[in-house]
Parts: structure tokens; sequence; C-alpha cells
């Protein structure tokens, strides 16, 4: 008989190592790993993928036929992540799901937990596969965000918000940058160019950060700016650096969220001052939203 090809979601936390002890004689073992975790093991395959990035999901479970679903690989990969726990590990469920329609996996199996509410368990069974629960949860302890690894300096930061009624996340996405360009004139400029945002601070000619709109892998829930340059923005970066809107499968919540960021400040300097305005700025535009009851535009005119 055929092994089933089995995607396990970290090996090194205790539920993944216990799940490995117990399947790896049964079954053709896989497991997400960090791009510095070494290849130890014989009778598991790491695939060493972003479970925040969706097109590396997508890769990592071609060919899978059943993924299991548990949170201990969460706390790993950026050196900084702002966000609460909860809203991160719904957008990797968000990930799982949409890969494993794609890959056409047979079957999620979802490792409850004392902590998360059902929004978890809805977002798996959200786009197609068959989701199976297990009986008794597990107890979880609470995690730190604030962890790094040694590599480089890398920020990531989510949020999760209410989506105003009437609005597309691309009406969302769209309308941050020219709000942004008001809430903070004169100190703030943003300049809208067919696909591509510039950020200016004060009267300063270069931009600080440069974000290009990537339409090939955006869609009508998911809408993805890539930051390609600007003074804030290291030069030299290891992944590819994106700031995205993403709906969520209830349709009235949406998450914003920063990937892999990697800023040209010093680090202490930039834990100071970029990283907290970036935190307050995304919480007052949420705010914004719920009061503006006018649906912008889809795509801005060019403001400037």
């Amino acid at each position: 008989m055929t092994k089933k090809n089995v995607m396990l979601m970290g090996i090194h936390g205790r539920i993944g190592e216990h799940l490995y002890l117990e399947l790896k004689d049964s079954v053709n073992l896989f497991s997400f790993s960090s791009p510095n975790q070494d290849d130890v093991f014989e009778d598991i395959t790491l695939i060493k993928k972003d479970l925040f990035i969706l097109p590396e999901v997508e890769e990592a479970l071609q060919d899978m036929d059943v993924v299991i679903f548990f949170e201990d690989p969460i706390m790993r990969l950026n050196r900084l992540t702002q966000g609460k726990f909860n809203d991160m590990y719904l957008l990797i469920a968000d990930n799982i799901a949409r890969a494993s329609k794609n890959a056409g996996v047979e079957q999620i199996i979802y490792i409850a937990d004392e902590l998360s509410d059902g929004s978890i368990l809805s977002v798996l069974g959200a786009y197609g596969a068959a989701v199976k629960k297990t009986a008794t949860p597990i107890r979880r302890y609470g995690k730190n965000l604030t962890y790094k690894t040694k590599d480089y300096n890398s920020v990531r930061s989510v949020q999760r918000a209410q989506t105003p009624p009437g609005w597309t996340v691309e009406n969302i996405a769209w309308y941050y940058f020219g709000w942004l360009d008001e809430i903070v004139y004169s100190l703030v400029n943003t300049e809208i160019k067919n696909n591509t945002v510039c950020i200016y601070v004060l009267d300063k000619p270069k931009p600080v950060l440069i974000l290009k709109y990537n339409e090939e892998i955006s869609d009508e829930d998911i809408v993805i700016f890539e930051i390609t340059g600007g003074s804030l923005k290291k030069g030299s970066t290891s992944k590819t650096q994106r700031f995205e809107f993403r709906k969520l499968p209830s349709g009235d919540e949406f998450i914003m969220a920063l990937h892999d960021f990697e800023p040209a400040l010093p680090w202490p300097v930039f834990k100071m001052t970029q990283a907290p305005i970036h935190s307050l700025v995304s919480r007052i535009y949420q705010v914004e939203m719920i009061i503006n009851k006018d649906v912008p535009e889809h795509r801005p005119h060019n403001n400037k």
C-alpha cells in the first residue's frame, strides 16, 4: 500500500515531536522548517518555506495528502513581530486552507487547543478542504511575540480589523495610502502613480518607501504591495518584503500585514522610532475606516 504524504506544521515543538515519533514509520512525513534548521532526521523531509507567505505554502503542499494543523511553529523567522498571537494563527490557517484547496489536499486535521476560538476551524474549512478536529483540546501556553533569529534583522506586523460595510479589500488597501497623506499632511506625503506608491517625509526629494502593487499574485481577496525601495528600506535583503491586505472568509474582517521588512535604520533606532509608529498608524487607520461611511474608489487617481 502506498504511504500517504503528511505535512506537519513543525517538528521541534512538543506537539510536532510527538507526532513525528508516532507517525514516522507509517507515512511519508514532511514538515515546515525555518531556513536555518539542519536536516538531521533521516525519516522526514524538512520543507524550508515560510508559513506566513501564501505562494510558499502553496509550493509546500503540492503532492500532500494530509496536513496536520497545530500551533507550535509560529514563533520564528523574524527578529521583531508585532501583533496578537491569535491573529497570526488565523493568517497561517488561511494560508493552509487556500493552499490545500489548490493542491487537492484530502484532509486537514486540526489539533484543537484550549485558547483558540471557533474561527480557526471555520477558516480551515472555508475553501472546501475536509477538516477533522481532534476531540481533546491540548493546553496552550502564552507566547512572547518579540522573538528573534540571528541571521538578519526583519520585522513582521499583523493586525486584524473589522471590514467597513460595503468595502472591498481593494478599497481598504488603496484608501490607506490616500488617508496616510491626509492624516499627517505636511509631515508624510504619498504619491500614487499607476501601480506604484511613493511615501515622502517632510520636503525630502527622495521617498522613504516605494511600494509596487503586485497584480500577478493579488486577487479579489488579497492585495499585495512589494516594498521595492526607499531610504528606510535596507538595500540588499534576503527575502521579498510585502505589505498585504487580506479579506478573511467571514467577510466582515480583514488582515493588514507587513512581511519580512528589513529596515535601513540601526536596529535600536528602528525599535524606538519606526516600529512603534507603524503599529500606531495601523491602529488609527482601523478606527478611521469605522468612522468613514463613504466607500472609496478602488484605485485612486494620481494624487500629486
